[in-house]
């Protein structure tokens, strides 16, 4: 498989989604589309870039930069309204009517994977297949289990965490060393982080993210706007043929993925071992081979 995937052919350019613009990349020339909806919010679509493999000339697979993010348009100064769940799910069915196609399958990754289930909840008749990658069903429980890898470092790196945060100093060097020993062990386990992951790591869109959860993902706001979401109940709605991953060290511990599948009736759950939350990096055949097989079925 390719190293570099921008290499393979492609088209890039903006897909006008109403009073704005979204960047975004199209890779293979089928007419079925696997549309992938990136994490954050606020997280550029470029550590997504593994899923361009599975473009060809029967399915077509579109990344796009979400409103506020990346090359995509974003607000007038002091303009915060569309940083909403509600905005974002408007936004997913403008980009599927700007690619003139009446389904999709969709592949949704953390945030992105808690907008898919938004998504397929609210237009199920446009949503072919689904696959929930290293995600969550509530806010809380997710946020419980990112933190809980906090409380387990050694005494020493949790005390400069827990110090820097009462102080609100979520920028200083000591602080983002300290928690780069739970991004480095189950966020993404590959060293070096690869060259698009780091440039969506540096690129990141805080304001989104800050006014979505807050200075990061260990960090949940009280009012924070995805504070309180919860879809459990809801899932057992989903009526599509859906794959939910997780990794053996994913952020978002295999627990939920286990639960959320176990809430979708035509579900099936993929665990990668010695992976965390990017298994599409961290075991790139495997995940290759996991996704293609069910979109063939």
């Amino acid at each position: 498989m390719a190293n570099t995937y921008l290499d393979q052919p492609h088209t890039e350019g903006y897909l006008d989604v109403g009073d704005y613009e979204l960047y975004y990349r199209r890779f293979g020339t089928g007419e079925d589309i696997l549309l992938g909806l990136h994490g954050g919010p606020g997280m550029p679509h470029d550590y997504l870039l593994p899923l361009a493999e599975h473009g060809d000339n029967e399915r077509s697979v579109v990344l796009y930069d979400q409103f506020g993010v990346g090359r995509s348009a974003t607000p007038a100064p002091g303009d915060f309204d569309r940083y909403t769940v509600n905005h974002y799910r408007t936004e997913v069915d403008a980009v599927r009517d700007a690619l003139d196609v009446e389904s999709i399958d969709i592949y949704g990754q953390s945030w992105g994977g808690m907008l898919a289930q938004e998504y397929v909840l609210e237009h199920p008749d446009r949503v072919d297949k689904l696959v929930l990658a290293n995600t969550l069903g509530d806010t809380q429980s997710a946020y419980e289990s990112m933190r809980g890898f906090v409380d387990d470092l050694p005494e020493e790196i949790r005390e400069t965490i827990e110090a820097h945060e009462a102080r609100g100093e979520y920028d200083a060097p000591a602080y983002l060393e300290a928690l780069d020993e739970v991004y480095s062990n189950h966020v993404c386990r590959v060293n070096p982080y690869p060259e698009p992951v780091q440039r969506a790591f540096d690129d990141v869109a805080m304001t989104p993210y800050g006014l979505m959860w807050g200075p990061n993902e260990y960090v949940l706001q009280q009012e924070a706007r995805l504070r309180g979401w919860d879809v459990r109940d809801r899932l057992s709605e989903i009526n599509q043929s859906t794959l939910v991953l997780t990794g053996e060290y994913d952020e978002i511990r295999p627990t939920i993925a286990a639960d959320i599948a176990d809430r979708i009736p035509d579900s099936t759950l993929h665990e990668f071992d010695d992976a965390s939350h990017m298994p599409f990096w961290e075991c790139p055949e495997e995940h290759y081979d996991v996704i293609s097989e069910f979109l063939s079925q």
